[in-house]
């Protein structure tokens, strides 16, 4: 079950619906809640070539920096504390300075769920998609990990969505979401796409069993089809309206597929759902 959650504080518009989903979570699992504040001092100031005599400028200009960005890290961990008191929700801070994805990884240790805005940007810069701090703290996390968008479309859906594969990921991915709890009372759906009917319904049913076995009703969807994964899984989110999708790494390539064009990815890009990702 969910103890403590830690969710990273940015001032992306993701990052705002990782704080809300967050919250609420620890609210529904009478949990804590932790924010974390990264001061990416190594980012700011790191060597670069300057011209001759511009070493004194170059540590006035770092320090001015540093100073503007502390200051907007602590605007978000009062923030953060100020949301928590509101909602009645126990909090907590952490105000960490280095590499955001080593001390967010370092972190979550200590915690049984990590929450992330998939445009997290911790050096107060505009990005287009989802930055390299996300897709490492993805791929070397610990705990499982809530990637949310800027908006939160479904949130007060009690259906959740499982992608399941039938590899060890989606296995895991699955498993973990169980042992959290966090499909305990919701309405799950279990989806499978393949274009062998069989094949199919037989992955389905064994995701559904493991359901059964904790507790925890399913409805298994099989969905026979030749097309790309992400666009079936997308077109079944639509119907079912899921406030979170579960997933592991899809295809044949293993966890390293979730980043070469995987389904993983392309929902990673392309849906507005919060995804439970564990592997």
């Amino acid at each position: 079950m969910i103890k403590s959650i830690l969710v990273t504080l940015d001032d992306s518009e993701s990052s705002v619906s990782a704080k809300k989903l967050g919250v609420a979570l620890a609210k529904e699992h009478k949990a804590s809640v932790t924010g974390i504040g990264v001061l990416d001092q190594p980012w700011i100031a790191a060597p670069e070539a300057i011209p001759l005599g511009g070493a004194a400028f170059k540590v006035e200009l770092d320090e001015k920096l540093l100073q503007d960005a502390r200051r907007r890290v602590h605007k978000l961990e009062k923030e953060f504390t100020a949301f928590c008191k509101e909602e009645k929700v126990e909090s907590n801070i952490i105000d960490a300075t280095g590499v955001p994805s080593y001390e967010i990884e370092y972190f979550a240790t200590e915690h049984d769920l990590l929450v992330i805005g998939k445009d997290a940007n911790f050096h107060f810069t505009s990005t287009e998609e989802t930055g390299i701090s996300v897709k490492q703290i993805i791929r070397a996390n610990p705990r499982p990990v809530i990637v949310t968008s800027p908006t939160l479309p479904y949130e007060k859906s009690s259906s959740i969505l499982v992608a399941f594969d039938g590899t060890f990921a989606s296995s895991r991915a699955l498993h973990m979401a169980i042992l959290v709890g966090i499909l305990k009372g919701k309405e799950v759906h279990i989806a499978h796409v393949n274009p062998d009917e069989k094949e199919a319904k037989d992955i389905v049913e064994v995701a559904v069993k493991l359901c059964a076995l904790h507790g925890i009703k399913a409805k298994g969807h099989p969905l026979i089809s030749s097309e790309k994964p992400a666009n079936a899984l997308l077109k079944l989110s639509e119907e079912i309206e899921p406030s979170l999708i579960v997933m592991g790494a899809f295809g044949h390539a293993g966890i390293s597929y979730l980043f070469m064009g995987s389904c993983a990815k392309i929902l990673l890009r392309t849906t507005n759902i919060p995804l439970f990702i564990y592997h």
